[in-house]
């Protein structure tokens, strides 16, 4: 072994050598002085001959091959031959030393003290020594000395300089920590300390040496700090955070002195500048090995919180020591940021290399499940060792490893700074520690088992399984924990984060909070351990995304499919996994929850035939997952079943839908982790998958980091929001949802803002949907905690009945909204358009749900009145009070009739509305409620109606010369008066609202009078009406369609005084029953009964001098519309003209109606006219005390006195009786 040559420098003729390059380890170099002419420098030099009184050449060190050898030699090796030859003070080319470069590609400057050293030859003792002391700089407060006089040799057979002192106080090879001692003492041979630099392999360049270790003081707390140092950026101050994990749990408790091997590199005494090879391989340049297998107690900790103990495997001892490839070590590192300057940082140590586990309590080669965190729900499954054994599982610990959190604590993402939210790398390298993997060594892989934080999976125990077969699972049979499992990837390139915790106490210089600990664990290091473990996995994966495809298949009908295993959650969730060995536990389905639809069927909640991004996301312990992208979730043959019922509701997760990289809607949350929702969601760098589930499917790379931020500000103000209409209103329905949302141990399902459509509307309400605006309505979030599960004979898992469901659903029309903020009440009516007779709008929906039931309904709906009866509505007044625009506000209610749910929309306070019309002045609603019909048409219709119940107030009418003639006769008292609702009661007025069930705004409304009533005792008729003075009896309404007319419902004019025009369009009509007394055997018994019309029309407006008015009668008897009533057949009884006035009473004070029928004549045969010279008028008056009775008279007149006006009183008793009223 030796040095072979390199190059030569032409100018100072020094020439370089060195050992065979490793790419991957450190280099050593040999310089040899200028060989006198004409002798050349040799091809190589054996390390034997290196060292010799003839050459006394130089030693040189670099933590890799100079660049400059393969592109400028020379200059390089002038440099550093002047370097060497000024720090001798004797005269000539003197390069007999040992240099360390610590930059092997710049001229080296470094203070020669802290980098080198000087040798010479003692021609007495013909040995070599060092001249000078050398402090080599571990840290800033601790060193590696080498002192002047410590002899200097070459191990051949290791190809190692050798460094030999006497055992001496102080030592001449030793650690120094200011005037402390470290508990590190190098030993050697009897009274020979010694330390050896060997020229090749992986530890090239560092000094390596046997040492006496005593644990309290080296360990203790004034000595080396072992653990695991990690950092973090705090992204609001800036400031920098330390946390620190103690690996050791009781270094006291170990032996005073304990063999160890050592080895320093000054150049890399941090172990970070290895290549990436070596690192992985297990090389050590600088730390402390067990030389033999002392049982390190360790802060680790059983799933059962047990105790653990590391025992280091592979490190030897000797002379010259070996420092095997991933032998168990405490490697030398720190906590400052990489690459570190020793002089300004603080060395502690950390674990390195492969260590054996014990457990106490536990056998020697039995399984133990070890914990990854704080978290019981993540373990790692592993053998404890067993030194009789061939093989042990064991944990490798591989230094130099990113611990750096760039981003921590998560700071609330914000629009403002639109990068706030991107998702960096959890750890990164500006900081590096320690992490970990467990290697297989026993007959069982090792298993890395999660499962979603408080809720942990259980199944059949083993036991139980032969019993499922044959369908005798018993009823009381406990669960199991079968929490899913991977296998740990093999090898250092899958190593991960892996801290301990029973050392982490609070107090001192490193102290961590319990809080920012949690944090920490969940948020970054559990995260990385989750997706180094899962990416190192691919071969698992893939089987299991197989086993999905193959039972897709077969639930598809291609083969019968086998039976699964079944596992459930203390929530109630349930989890069917495949049975056959190749598919590696494979979720088959994933069942969070379970509701009932409206008609009793049964609606899973959960997954099917999820793929591998899906399985592996719910396999991770602190799960916190935020769905706007459904691609993992029901593309590529997934299902997901995403429908809940709730109270007769449908509502869907239709995640994805309506979402863009800026707009958010449909946004499911899975949450089975520490930290509340509030928390989690101010940064995505907390949240589970974020790239697979989080992002928008249209999201490109340009746009990821906005959008991860503008989700992130979405999820804050939908909770903002909340608190706002929760402030100061202890019934707000938000309070469930803060609560909710603020609870740390809250796990479940949350689904914000789901879209909802009619078909989310129970069948009590589909009505409403056509006023709703769609693109509003949305369940502003439903979720689910908890479900029953039950435990079948055969094995099968099943969840029982609903799950506990809860939910807000909080529509409210914008108008309505801002008149709430402004304080209106929420009886009054928002403008809604006019283009119609009606319009209908839905104000507030509020509907809260929880623990499956509706807990409050709030609802208001309004009926916009712009048309009664046919006539414009000019105003409203409700409760007495005018109103901005006319319409009528009903109020919802919600009843549960023995699990039978009733809505209710109604409104009992008067609602008048003032009308465009001088005949009916105002009409007003005194109830009306609302009633959701259901579906007509064979369903392609809904059908809704208004039942009314009010009152018609007409107006009171005179005659042309200005004299009372109150035809219409119910209403107000005083007209100039504001309304009150007096007039005509009635009830069943029916506003019939219908819309295409497959287009709600598409919207009809219809007046429906068929059925209308009328209520005299609620009814006010004015003193001096015709109703009350005729004894009237109300029969009916008619509302006669554009183009009908009177005729044809069977009524002949009747002439008044008033300044009448012409009915024009659609009219309406109250029909009254006139008696008119018994005409004995002549016509039928009957009775002699006639109907009286009263008909307007709305062509007649409030400033109108004429009224749309028709008086109408029809004659007992008479063929509707005609003027002849029969009489035993072949008599007719003839009538010219009838007329309606109001006289007053001679001689008197009071006033009469008085119904005149002119030229009254019997027809034999058609022909005769009985009297043949005169004719006779018949008068039916009422009584001028307004009593109701009626009486009536005929006179007869001959044609000469006919010709002349007759006056004729009203006399008590009928001149000509054809029978009588009362």
């Amino acid at each position: 072994m030796g040095f072979s040559f390199v190059a030569t420098d032409p100018a100072s003729k020094v020439s370089l050598y060195e050992s065979p390059p490793q790419p991957d380890h450190a280099w050593a170099g040999y310089l040899l002085p200028p060989v006198a002419p004409p002798a050349t420098p040799p091809d190589s030099i054996s390390y034997a001959d290196s060292l010799s009184p003839q050459r006394m050449g130089g030693y040189v060190f670099a933590s890799a091959r100079p660049a400059a050898l393969d592109a400028a030699p020379g200059p390089f090796i002038a440099a550093l031959a002047a370097y060497i030859d000024r720090q001798s003070s004797a005269p000539g080319l003197n390069l007999n030393a040992l240099l360390w470069l610590r930059d092997a590609d710049a001229a080296p400057a470094d203070s020669f003290k802290n980098y080198g050293c000087s040798y010479s030859y003692n021609q007495l003792t013909k040995g070599f020594a060092t001249s000078t002391n050398v402090n080599f700089r571990l840290g800033q407060d601790l060193l590696f000395n080498v002192l002047a006089s410590v002899g200097l040799s070459i191990d051949a057979v290791s190809g190692s300089l050798r460094l030999s002192a006497p055992l001496a106080t102080p030592p001449a090879l030793a650690f120094q920590r200011n005037a402390s001692d470290i508990g590190i003492r190098v030993t050697g041979s009897g009274n020979t300390i010694r330390t050896f630099v060997p020229l090749t392999g992986p530890n090239a360049g560092c000094l390596t040496f046997t040492a006496t270790v005593n644990p309290a003081v080296t360990f203790g707390p004034s000595g080396l700090a072992v653990g695991f140092p990690m950092s973090a950026r705090d992204t609001a101050s800036g400031q920098l955070q330390q946390l620190f994990y103690p690996a050791l749990s009781a270094p006291a408790a170990l032996p005073a002195n304990l063999a160890w091997v050592g080895t320093v590199d000054p150049l890399d005494p941090y172990n970070q500048k290895l290549s990436a090879k070596a690192r992985l391989e297990g090389v050590l340049r600088c730390g402390l090995l067990p030389a033999g297998r002392p049982a390190l107690p360790s802060t680790y900790r059983t799933a059962l919180g047990h105790a653990t103990a590391l025992l280091p495997l592979g490190a030897a001892s000797g002379q010259p020591p070996v420092v095997g490839l991933q032998s168990g070590a405490l490697a030398f590192g720190c906590a400052a940021p990489s690459p570190s300057r020793p002089v300004t940082s603080k060395a502690l140590l950390t674990p390195a290399g492969r260590f054996g586990l014990s457990a106490s309590g536990q056998a020697v080669g039995t399984q133990t499940n070890l914990l990854c965190g704080i978290f019981g729900s993540e373990q790692l499954s592993m053998t404890t060792y067993d030194g009789a054994a061939p093989e042990n599982d064991s944990l490798l610990f591989v230094p130099a490893s990113p611990a750096y959190a760039a981003v921590f604590p998560f700071q609330a993402a914000t629009l403002d700074l639109p990068d706030s939210g991107n998702v960096a790398t959890p750890l990164t390298a500006d900081y590096l520690s320690c992490w970990a993997s467990v290697l297989k060594g026993g007959a069982a892989m090792p298993q890395y088992h999660a499962e979603p934080a408080g809720s942990p999976m259980y199944g059949l125990p083993p036991a139980a399984r032969a019993a499922a077969l044959l369908r005798a699972v018993a009823a009381d049979t406990v669960l199991a924990s079968t929490p899913p499992s991977l296998p740990v990837p093999q090898g250092a390139a899958h190593a991960f984060p892996l801290l301990p915790y029973g050392g982490a106490v609070s107090g001192g210089p490193l102290e961590i909070s319990a809080s920012l600990l949690s944090s920490f664990e969940s948020s970054i290091v559990a995260a990385t351990r989750k997706a180094v473990i899962s990416s190192g996995a691919s071969a698992t994966w893939q089987a299991r995304a197989a086993a999905s495809h193959r039972v897709r298949g077969l639930a598809a009908g291609e083969a019968v499919a086998e039976a699964p295993h079944y596992r459930t959650t203390p929530q109630g969730a349930v989890a069917t996994v495949s049975s056959q060995e190749q598919d590696q536990d494979a979720f088959l389905s994933v069942t969070l929850g379970q509701t009932l639809g409206d008609g009793g069927q049964i609606l899973p909640f959960g997954f099917r035939f999820p793929d591998a991004t899906l399985q592996d996301a719910l396999q991770t312990n602190q799960l916190f997952l935020v769905a706007v992208n459904a691609a993992h979730l029901s593309d590529g043959g997934a299902r997901f079943d995403n429908t809940v019922g709730i109270a007769g509701w449908t509502m869907q997760a239709q995640v994805g839908l309506g979402v863009t990289p800026t707009s958010y809607r449909n946004v499911m949350l899975l949450k089975y982790c520490s930290g509340s929702v509030r928390e989690r969601v101010t940064n995505p760098n907390a949240w589970s998958g974020a790239p697979d589930f989080s992002l928008a499917a249209d999201a490109g790379p340009g746009v990821q980091g906005i959008a991860y931020t503008g989700l992130s500000q979405w999820l804050q103000d939908v909770i903002e929001a909340a608190e706002v209409l929760a402030a100061d209103n202890p019934e707000s329905p938000y309070r469930h949802f803060l609560e909710l949302v603020s609870d740390p141990a809250w796990t479940g399902v949350l689904v914000l803002q789901a879209d909802l459509d009619p078909s989310s509307l129970p069948a009590g309400l589909q009505g409403i949907a056509a006023g709703l605006d769609l693109t509003r309505f949305v369940a502003h979030h439903f979720g689910f905690t908890a479900s029953r599960v039950t435990v079948h004979g055969d094995g099968s898992i099943t969840l029982d009945g609903n799950s506990s469901t809860f939910g807000l659903v909080d529509y409210q029309d914008p108008a309505f909204a801002a008149g709430q903020r402004n304080g209106l009440p929420p009886d009054t009516p928002i403008a809604l358009p006019d283009t119609d007779n009606y319009a209908f709008r839905v104000l507030q929906l509020q509907v809260l749900f929880d623990n499956a039931v509706i807990k409050t309904f709030k609802s208001y709906v309004q009926l916009a009145v712009n048309e009664l009866l046919g006539s414009p509505v000019t105003a409203t007044t409700f409760g007495g009070n005018a109103m901005p625009n006319n319409g009528v506000v009903l109020d919802g209610s919600y009843i549960d009739q023995n699990g039978t749910g009733i809505y209710i929309f109604e409104q009992a306070t008067p609602s008048i509305f003032s009308l465009d019309s001088n005949l009916l002045c105002h009409v007003a609603f005194q109830r009306i409620q609302f009633n959701c019909l259901g579906t007509i048409d064979a369903g392609a219709t809904v059908l809704n109606r208004f039942s009314v119940w009010g009152t018609l107030d007409f107006a009171s009418l005179d005659d042309r010369t200005g004299a009372v003639l109150d035809l219409l006769s119910f209403g107000a008292l005083a007209p100039d008066l504001p309304p009150d609702g007096e007039g005509l009661a009635f009830s069943n007025l029916v506003i019939d609202m219908r819309y295409p069930q497959t287009t709600p705004s598409a919207v009809r409304f219809d007046e429906v009078t068929a059925n209308l009533a009328y209520d005299l005792d609620a009814s006010q008729a004015r003193p001096d009406s015709l109703f009350k003075g005729f004894g009237l009896e109300l029969s009916g309404f008619i509302a006669a369609a554009d183009g009908q007319k009177p005729a044809d419902f069977g009524f002949l004019p009747v002439s008044t005084a008033l300044n009448l025009s012409t009915l024009d369009g659609p009219w309406h009509g109250v029909v009254y029953d006139v008696t008119m007394g018994g005409p004995g055997a002549l016509v039928s018994a009957a009775g002699f009964h006639s109907t009286l019309l009263l008909a307007w029309s709305p062509a007649s407006t409030a400033g109108d001098d004429e009224q749309a008015v028709f008086v109408g009668l029809s004659l007992p008897g008479a063929a509707p519309g005609a003027r002849l009533i029969s009489l035993q057949g072949i008599f007719k009884l003839a009538i010219d003209n009838i007329g309606l006035m109001r006289q007053k009473v001679p001689d008197g004070d009071s006033y009469y109606y008085c119904l005149r029928l002119d030229n009254i004549a019997i027809k034999f045969l058609g022909i005769a006219k009985l009297p043949p010279d005169a004719n006779i008028q018949f008068f039916l008056f009422g009584d001028p005390k307004n009593t109701g009775s009626l009486g009536w008279y005929a006179a007869y007149i001959a044609d000469a006195a006919a010709r002349q006006e007759q006056a004729l009183a009203a006399l008590p008793l009928p001149a000509i009786s054809l029978g009588s009223a009362a």
